[in-house]
């Protein structure tokens, strides 16, 4: 993934979209049993954190923090 494509909100991908990229039925069917151990508050912490790491990077870009 190159910087350009990141985005402020993670991509939601469908079951239409695992299918046309060859996923089968039954990994499919694993895939969302999976999905279902992991509670909403999760996937809220991994947006903000998110959220958080492109507003270091464009602080970054624009000369606000530098390295160490």
């Amino acid at each position: 993934m190159s910087v350009g494509t990141l985005s402020a909100r993670p991509a939601s991908i469908t079951v239409e979209d695992l299918i046309d990229v060859g996923f089968t039925s039954e990994q499919i069917e694993k895939l969302s049993e999976l999905k279902a151990c992991y509670p909403f508050v999760e996937y809220v912490e991994y947006a903000t954190h998110w959220q958080r790491l492109l507003f270091l990077k464009w602080r970054f870009d624009n000369g606000d923090l530098q390295r160490d």
